[in-house]
């Protein structure tokens, strides 16, 4: 069953004005991003999944609860649908993200190929040099090309500290910009299988948690009205 087949609703914020007068909560877009309205409405598919699966499409249907998940995730599907050409921005901000990184990665190459160079190709060359041209010669080398390698070392060092600083930054990690927590009410995202409470969902009642569907009596058919009264 899809919500539309009872309410034809046909925007996301008319979803949410549904679920605030039929449920008592709405969903805070505001506060989502593509990737975690696709993530939230996946954990809330496989509880509705869980409990068809459990108790039979026919007895859930006539619990609330259940309602309201299905409400969620239609309401969910129809925001993602409506913001194509956000999950198009973000694929293109995360590209650029790791393009970034790559240099740092790259960067951090260099920083290994010379640390490599100082402390085993350059005393290696310079055993070579005392035993097949000279004392004085491999002393001479040994500081010239010492102090050149030192001072890459370092130059790249600082390099690679400050790209990586600059990607951090440019991935919003430094602020939490990134963070799930962030979008979602300042809550971890729920387990699966686990509660959607209020702070995931903005707003939702803790009693969403399909844990607790399973072990009341309304999990087996129970008789209050889908439509019921906002709470």
């Amino acid at each position: 069953m899809n919500i539309s087949d009872i309410n034809p609703v046909t925007s996301s914020r008319k979803m949410n004005n549904l679920m605030e007068s039929r449920f008592g909560f709405t969903l805070d877009f505001n506060k989502l991003t593509y990737a975690k309205a696709k993530k939230l409405s996946a954990m809330v598919g496989e509880n509705i999944d869980r409990i068809r699966f459990n108790y039979g499409i026919h007895r859930a249907e006539r619990n609330p609860k259940y309602m309201e998940l299905l409400m969620v995730r239609e309401s969910l599907g129809r925001w993602m649908a409506e913001n194509q050409q956000l999950m198009e921005s973000e694929m293109g901000r995360s590209e650029a993200i790791l393009a970034a990184k790559d240099m740092v990665d790259s960067i951090q190459d260099m920083v290994e190929k010379v640390s490599k160079m100082q402390v085993e190709q350059l005393p290696a060359l310079i055993d070579t040099i005392r035993d097949q041209i000279g004392m004085a010669e491999a002393e001479t080398f040994k500081n010239s090309m010492g102090d050149l390698l030192r001072n890459i070392a370092e130059s790249l060092a600082q390099a690679r500290e400050t790209a990586d600083s600059s990607a951090r930054s440019l991935a919003g990690e430094e602020g939490g910009i990134g963070d799930m927590a962030g979008g979602m009410g300042g809550m971890p995202p729920p387990p699966m299988g686990g509660d959607l409470g209020a702070g995931a969902l903005g707003g939702a009642p803790s009693d969403l948690d399909v844990d607790e569907f399973g072990a009341t009596d309304a999990a087996v058919g129970g008789t209050e009205p889908v439509g019921r009264e906002k709470r």
